[in-house]
């Protein structure tokens, strides 16, 4: 069995901006409405009702990963 290596990036290599948290609910009310076509009321309410629950939609997955950022 071949052995692979990863290369380590530093971190301070990768830019960072951090959001406020009126910037991270506008960041993913922007995605939600991109992606969906709805509001993230709609989206969090889906969200809570378990619409989503068994999807496999990486677009949706990837928002779902985003609510914390909506708080």
């Amino acid at each position: 069995m071949k052995s692979m290596s990863m290369s380590l990036i530093p971190v301070d290599a990768v830019p960072v901006e951090e959001l406020s948290e009126e910037d991270g609910r506008r960041m993913v009310s922007m995605q939600v409405s991109d992606v969906l076509g709805i509001s993230l009321e709609e989206f969090r309410r889906q969200v809570a009702e378990g619409r989503f629950d068994d999807s496999r939609d990486d677009a949706v997955l990837r928002l779902m990963m985003l609510l914390p950022f909506a708080e």
